[in-house]
């Protein structure tokens, strides 16, 4: 164990060293002074030390709270393994730290005296996460100067400043868990890749937009934009989605009950909700720029004009379809608007590429039998082609892959391994027409990862947060944060892409 942290903290440059309460082999131990020592008595007294410090770092036994005479053969086997691991982790964790601080004085500390000393402030209070440990800070305990101190970089870190990194980390705006009321891990994990989506979370904080909704009687913005408030300028490291839950429940029924339910479904319905009531706040403008002196009048319109909102903006993106009939050649074309892109996963392989999705989603598809189309120059259903392509790239790529299906007669779950990486790459896929543009280039900041069966499973949801620049994991109310090594899962359910890097967001009161 203090090889491998002298190895990690070794990269940072930080210098930690484990100080053994070992005693030194007795012929180095002795002076001119000392009594004779027999060499009976110095094996023996070589071989304790040794063993008791042994034992100690491996985790298992060890001198800190009780003798090994005190316990039983049969009672170690099952008792010592479960307390040691637990304790340990909390011991190595709190050895660090206050090695570090001590660092910064030149002291050392010891880990067996540490221990004890840990223990003992356990006992006296076991619900402190980094006890505080007076002892070691005491002028009363022995310390040793550590040599060549000013060669390293040091690193002080104190139990306070600890404590305060921590709670700040909990109140990271736009870091907060979702308490559970009831099997909605589904919704708190589209609800957290909403919340990490900055221009849309920008545009419904922005006071104006907050007053027009409240005008126009949004509930589903409303609601939104009150939860969107609390994880964002909230002091509280989880809320309860309670009001959310229960406004969507009673526009969509369909959710109102306790069963899994599918988080791309429900992420599809949200938005188009949000369209709608963002949709109402464009008219009420429309209508009362009439009313405005005429200079206005041209901006408001231009404002309000069609059925643009800030949700179409951001997640809708255009398919361009070319369709030729195999048998004169003929050529038609027509185009569809979409918000998610529902990725086929190759069958009968356990690991593939979303480049290999995609490629299985834009491949070119032949209408035979009863699937032909119609011709119109031909006047007669023939064999078709139908070569799809990306006419209009979102700003934000929503990648839904389809692990729900059916296996002969059954559903499954499909658990393809797909690999995705960080950036991603529509080049190939594009229409010619966006070929030569920036538009092509994606960075991933959400994932919506499924465990579990078709109809019992858990949601959890991968965020990337724009103050930080790292990476959470939220498990419900629980969140953590995690290394880019972590988000690659093959539980990956839904992959949020952004064309554009986010900045920090421009939110009243940040």
């Amino acid at each position: 164990m203090d090889g491998r942290l002298t190895d990690i903290f070794s990269g940072f440059g930080v210098n930690i060293n484990f100080v053994p309460t070992v005693k030194r082999p007795v012929m180095d131990q002795i002076s001119s002074s000392s009594p004779p020592v027999t060499q009976h008595q110095h094996q023996q007294t070589s071989e304790d030390s040794t063993s008791k410090f042994v034992a100690h770092l491996q985790g298992w036994t060890g001198p800190a709270l009780f003798p090994l005479s005190d316990l039983k053969g049969s009672e170690l086997d099952v008792f010592l393994p479960g307390l040691w691991v637990t304790l340990h982790v909390i011991c190595i964790n709190t050895f660090v730290l206050h090695t570090l601080q001590s660092q910064g004085s030149g002291r050392q500390v010891h880990l067996t005296e540490f221990t004890r000393t840990l223990a003992s402030q356990l006992t006296v209070d076991s619900s402190v996460t980094v006890p505080v440990l007076p002892r070691l800070n005491s002028s009363s305990y022995q310390e040793t100067s550590l040599p060549n101190v000013s060669k390293q970089r040091l690193v002080t870190v104190s139990y306070g400043e600890y404590r305060d990194m921590k709670l700040q980390g909990w109140n990271t705006p736009g870091v907060c868990g979702l308490d559970n009321s009831g099997n909605s891990c589904y919704l708190n994990a589209v609800l957290q890749c909403l919340c990490s989506t900055v221009p849309l979370v920008e545009h419904l904080l922005n006071q104006d937009t907050r007053k027009e909704l409240a005008k126009s009687k949004c509930r589903v913005a409303e609601v939104f934009v009150r939860l969107l408030e609390e994880m964002w300028l909230g002091r509280n490291s989880s809320c309860a989605p309670v009001e959310a839950r229960s406004v969507l429940c009673s526009i969509l029924p369909q959710f109102n009950n306790n069963s899994q339910q599918d988080a791309q479904e429900l992420l599809l319905f949200l938005l188009n909700a949000l369209h709608d009531n963002l949709k109402k706040v464009a008219k009420r403008q429309m209508r009362s720029s009439i009313r405005q002196p005429r200079q206005n009048q041209n901006r408001n319109c231009a404002t309000a004009a069609g059925d643009s909102t800030i949700v179409s903006h951001l997640f809708e993106g255009q398919l361009s379809y070319m369709i030729l009939c195999m048998h004169c050649n003929h050529q038609a074309h027509s185009t569809q608007t979409f918000t998610v892109l529902s990725l086929p996963i190759p069958t009968d392989i356990i690991k593939c590429s979303i480049q290999d999705c995609l490629s299985l989603f834009f491949e070119q598809t032949l209408l035979t039998g009863g699937e032909q189309m119609l011709c119109s120059v031909c006047g007669l259903k023939r064999e078709t082609a139908v070569l799809t392509c990306l006419d209009k790239p979102p700003e934000i790529l929503l990648l839904h892959l389809k692990r729900f299906g059916c296996k002969g007669k059954n559903q499954v779950k499909l658990r393809t391994n797909v690999v995705f990486s960080m950036k991603l790459d529509l080049t190939p896929f594009l229409s010619t027409s966006v070929q030569n543009t920036s538009y092509s280039s994606y960075r991933l900041y959400a994932v919506v990862n499924h465990a579990g069966h078709l109809n019992m499973g858990h949601y959890t949801a991968l965020c990337h947060n724009v103050l930080t620049r790292t990476w959470h994991c939220f498990d419900d109310s629980a969140v953590r944060e995690v290394q880019d090594s972590f988000v690659q899962s093959p539980n990956a359910y839904l992959l949020l892409y952004s064309r554009r890097p986010f900045q920090k967001p421009k939110i009243h009161g940040l």
